[in-house]
């Protein structure tokens, strides 16, 4: 089961430790997805390997496919200005309100479904 998790505390977390509590955000998000999707699509090892090789061009997309991923299968909303703007906030480094979007879609997904 799935349990909601704490926007606030992610982003208190992630503050206080300089950035390294997203590593795990980042995990923990993509393990609940593929739960919830029933696949194995998202892996934090390969998102972090990639990333680097790219010098963080893979994370901008990786960020850009996981918003798209959760409003179309989860919502099954197709705006695609939403996806866009969350590459772009990744890409200036707002990284951290990505996730904290996503978490809270997750988060509205579980209350919904439970």
């Amino acid at each position: 089961m799935i349990k909601r998790k704490s926007v606030f505390v992610d982003i208190l977390l992630t503050l206080i430790t300089a950035g390294l509590f997203n590593l795990w955000v980042q995990y923990r998000q993509m393990r609940d997805i593929n739960k919830i999707l029933g696949r194995s699509e998202y892996s934090a090892f390969l998102c972090l390997i990639f990333s680097v090789f790219t010098f963080g061009l893979y994370f901008i997309y990786h960020e850009y496919k996981l918003t798209r991923e959760i409003q179309n299968k989860l919502y099954k909303d197709d705006d695609p200005y939403t996806p866009i703007w969350t590459a772009v906030a990744t890409a200036f480094g707002l990284w951290f309100l990505v996730d904290s979007y996503q978490q809270h879609l997750i988060n509205r997904f579980i209350e919904l479904n439970s």
